[in-house]
């Protein structure tokens, strides 16, 4: 009966990713925190719970951002698109403003202001593509 009982619990009581959210963290410890993510001159490595991933920059061909309406707010994602796959990013995810200002800086092409843009008009999906490598 123990056994029967304790797996229930785990199983209802399983432990919430941290995000952005949910950690506790002042917004400018949000904002300066490197969080799931680590950067080299090539590119970046994203390690949130069971997925990792690592991309050099030169290998993304797109990236859209787009805001999801979650019936009470607005949360704002981003596709990044390498060859014929992609993974999609969110603002909840701990890192997230380190992130942007990085992709600004490698690609320098990205609107400076799409990050504040898209949150307007509420609601509306917004949906943009602020980075195309050019093909040559």
């Amino acid at each position: 009966m123990i056994n029967w009982l304790n797996k229930i619990l785990t199983r209802s009581l399983k432990k919430r990713p941290i995000s952005n959210h949910n950690s506790g963290k002042s917004f400018d410890e949000k904002y300066a925190e490197l969080g799931c993510f680590t950067y080299t001159d090539k590119g970046f490595t994203i390690n949130y719970e069971e997925f990792t991933k690592t991309l050099n920059w030169n290998e993304i061909t797109k990236i859209n951002v787009f805001k999801s309406d979650l019936l009470t707010i607005d949360r704002v994602d981003m596709e990044i698109v390498y060859g014929e796959r992609c993974f999609t990013i969110t603002e909840d995810l701990s890192g997230w403003f380190q992130f942007v200002i990085k992709t600004k800086e490698v690609f320098p092409m990205i609107p400076i202001d799409w990050d504040l843009e898209i949150t307007q008009p509420a609601f509306a999906r917004n949906y943009k593509t602020i980075y195309a490598k050019q093909i040559q």
